[in-house]
Formats: structure tokens, C-alpha cells, sequence
């Protein structure tokens, strides 16, 4: 439930301040949100590795490496969230893919009702499986195109032609 915590208290916090220009739009806020629930999980796979290593199956080898590792995806993630505008929609897709595939862990935490060191028992571990869901949508929506912005190179941006490039009309001579 941390990860939720800090998802929802950096979105509502990056929603409050507004940017030199104007107030953010929410998308950005989402983003920005995601991008620290990121950064914390993957720290704390680093500082509290336990309750992560629980999480591995047994048949996977290295349990260890594999939450030291997954803890620098994250916290590479969430950088890249942060990072310039044309990473972040592939960092988004990335991030979604990359909580879809450590889905199956909390599964198995689920079904074989592993007792994870600080986390309730029972329940809980079934509700964080329909939440996983809520944080790959997440992760896809806040990266995603709002409906003010064009793909870059776009010819049917007015004043462009094929390649991007802008058309300036040549003033006649007299």
C-alpha cells in the first residue's frame, strides 16, 4: 500500500503546484506521480529487499539479484518518466509492459498465501492483484498524448510539409 501512498500523495502534490506558465494538466501530474511511486519502490528494493524476495517464486534462481535488479528497472523508469518529452511515452509503454510481467509474482504470493513481512495476511494479497491493473492503465494513460498534442513531424500540421520541416512562403520581389 505504499506504493499506492506515495503514487496518489506525488500526483496530488505535483497537481497542486503549478508550473511557471500555467497549472498542470493532470496527465503531467500522473506522470510525475507514477515517476516517484517508481523511483520510492525501487529504492526500497534496495534498503527492505525481504518483502521483495518473498515475492519470487521459488523456481526462479537468484531471488536476491533479481530484487536488486528490479530495483534499479524502477528507479531507471521512473527517472525516464522524468526525462525528456520524447522518452516518456516509450518509458510509459516500458513501464506497463514491465509491471505486466511482474504480475505472475504477486499471483504467487496470492495463491500460495505467502506471509510477506510487513504486509497483512490473507486479503490483501488478492487485492494488490486487480490494483496492478490500475497502475499499468496508469502508467499508460500518464504518457500518453493529450488531446492538444500533435506527433512531431506531422504534414498535416499547418505550415509543415512531409518531412517536419516548417514552410516558409518566400516574399515576392518588386
Amino acid at each position: 500500500m505504499m506504493f499506492m501512498a506515495v503514487l496518489a500523495a506525488v500526483t496530488l502534490l505535483a497537481a497542486a503546484l503549478p508550473t511557471a506558465r500555467r497549472r498542470r494538466p493532470l496527465r503531467d501530474a500522473a506522470r510525475i506521480g507514477m515517476a516517484g511511486a517508481m523511483v520510492f519502490a525501487g529504492i526500497s528494493h534496495w534498503l527492505m529487499p525481504v518483502p521483495f524476495v518473498q515475492h519470487v517464486p521459488p523456481f526462479v534462481p537468484f531471488p536476491e539479484a533479481v530484487v536488486l535488479l528490479s530495483g534499479v528497472v524502477e528507479v531507471a523508469l521512473g527517472a525516464a518518466l522524468l526525462g525528456p518529452r520524447q522518452w516518456r511515452r516509450p518509458a510509459g509503454i516500458v513501464l506497463a509492459a514491465y509491471l505486466v510481467a511482474v504480475f505472475p509474482a504477486n499471483v504467487y504470493v496470492a495463491v500460495a498465501a505467502v506471509d510477506v513481512q510487513g504486509q497483512p495476511d490473507g486479503w490483501y494479497s488478492w487485492l494488490r492483484l486487480p490494483l496492478q491493473a490500475l497502475f499499468v492503465a496508469w502508467a499508460l494513460w500518464s504518457t500518453g498524448r493529450s488531446g492538444s498534442t500533435r506527433p512531431a513531424g506531422n504534414a498535416a500540421r499547418a505550415g509543415a510539409e512531409p518531412g517536419g520541416r516548417a514552410v516558409h512562403p518566400v516574399p515576392p520581389r518588386r
